[in-house]
């Protein structure tokens, strides 16, 4: 049985970017001798981290498709961004190869240009074609439905149902394109809080499914994205949580690039007093999400589809909330913005045209002549907004781009595109908070040596990306 096979692993020290999920998604279903091809979920969360404790108010999730399953202890994100991570995760490729380079029309972010090159390739389209019923449900892309992106007529290659959010992620008064309608939805909590919309179309999608067809679902909540609106019964909960207050928490961030070191340290109490309750209301909209999980695998018992189903539980990317004096957000190149939760109920594999790797061998353990990837590509290019009290951390020369190593040595290598050149390089063995930028105290022929590992990362497409020494 699917959820069976790998019930007893969990992986320790294993690579794993956001785009692995998507070639794992296709080529689980490309191999000549299945039978009865297995159905498939993909939830994608919104700015969870997982550095942060993002995962403490998962505890069905944790137990339901982690320990039900495999859980990875090193998956990262291609950019810590929300649209281009999540075109990533889409397509199966690096942001240089899909173009999605911020949250902005302009940054290409659901355009039509991207609509008429990338959405034709996206996993979905395969899928479908092979006869699976698909479903999406939730936040799609940023730009998602606006008039510059064809509004909410446009509905992507490969969705047979397709409930869309409008925009950003919000929890009330949004609007939705429900198979290419608008639809408006208000604040009554029974009848248009997001996550629980997601979950009861989702279920009434199985239900009216055929059963003669696999089906896919990708399931996207927007929590715990801000504006952090959880529902009713959860507005009390954790009401003593605070942010973490270790690593890198209200440091200074000296010797990292010009950005890093503007914020004040330490940081006055009106930026710690918001950030920790913008903590706690993330994960409060987290337990509606945990709900989600329980009842989708309750369903699927039901109809017993459990154990002929792939479940993978995800985020865009991560978050922060006070690292290196930075009150909240994401889009940096440390440890908390780039690490992201990825457990896999469930796992086969085959060849398809994406940048990614599949990770079916770090699950299965009959597979021993794979070769883990030893190093791979982050990116971040800037666009537009800032919270109170906190430093703008979309600007310009918040541009980046890193190597990030863990198969040789625990490393990450990054170059800025700013006035100062900088470049920034960590050891994560000794130092995995980042606190100390050793870029003048390693070898030279490293830095050209990861330097020359990003120029070629930078171009890959494809196999090159997996084939970088």
């Amino acid at each position: 049985m699917a959820s069976s096979r790998v019930g007893q692993w969990r992986s320790s020290a294993r690579v794993v970017s956001t785009c692995l999920l998507v070639a794992l998604l296709t080529c689980t279903l490309r191999c000549s001798e299945c039978v009865k091809l297995s159905n498939i979920i993909l939830i994608l969360t919104d700015d969870q981290d997982v550095d942060m404790g993002g995962m403490t108010p998962m505890k069905k999730t944790k137990e339901l498709i982690g320990d039900a399953g495999v859980t990875f202890s090193n998956a990262f994100t291609a950019t810590p961004l929300c649209c281009p991570s999540r075109s990533s995760i889409i397509t199966g490729k690096y942001p240089h190869n899909h173009l999605v380079r911020n949250n902005s029309i302009s940054g290409n972010c659901s355009s039509t240009a991207w609509q008429k090159e990338a959405e034709p390739f996206a996993f979905q389209v395969y899928l479908n074609k092979m006869s699976y019923q698909t479903f999406y449900g939730g936040k799609y892309l940023n730009q998602y439905g606006s008039k510059d992106a064809g509004g909410v007529d446009h509905v992507p290659p490969g969705w047979d149902q397709w409930h869309a959010l409008v925009g950003n992620s919000k929890y009330y008064n949004y609007t939705l394109s429900v198979n290419g309608k608008e639809e408006k939805h208000g604040n009554n909590y029974e009848k248009d809080y997001l996550t629980d919309l997601v979950l009861n179309r989702s279920l009434h999608f199985l239900e009216e499914r055929s059963p003669n067809h696999p089906f896919f679902m990708m399931l996207c909540p927007p929590s715990p994205h801000s504006p952090w609106t959880a529902a009713p019964q959860y507005q009390q909960s954790f009401s003593d949580v605070k942010a973490p207050r270790n690593g890198s928490f209200n440091m200074p961030g000296k010797d990292k690039h010009w950005l890093l070191r503007q914020p004040a340290n330490p940081m006055p109490n009106s930026s710690i007093e918001y950030l920790d309750n913008a903590y706690r209301r993330r994960w409060q909209t987290l337990l509606s999400v945990d709900d989600m999980v329980e009842q989708l695998i309750k369903k699927l018992d039901s109809i017993k589809e459990l154990n002929n189903t792939y479940i993978f539980y995800t985020s865009d990317h991560g978050y922060h909330t006070g690292q290196f004096s930075l009150p909240i957000d994401k889009r940096q190149l440390y440890e908390f913005d780039i690490r992201i939760p990825l457990l896999v109920r469930g796992v086969n594999r085959s060849t398809v045209n994406m940048d990614g790797q599949s990770f079916l061998p770090q699950m299965v353990s009959v597979v021993r002549s794979f070769q883990l990837r030893k190093r791979f590509f982050i990116v971040e290019k800037s666009s537009n907004e800032c919270f109170p009290d906190c430093v703008c951390e979309d600007a310009f020369n918040n541009t980046y781009a890193c190597v990030r190593a863990l198969k040789d040595a625990n490393l990450q290598y990054c170059e800025f595109a700013d006035n100062e050149s900088f470049v920034e390089v960590y050891n994560l063995t000794s130092d995995p908070h980042q606190l100390e930028n050793i870029v003048k105290k390693v070898d030279p022929a490293l830095l050209q040596t990861m330097n020359q590992r990003l120029i070629k990362l930078q171009s890959c497409t494809g196999d090159s990306c997996r084939n970088i020494k």
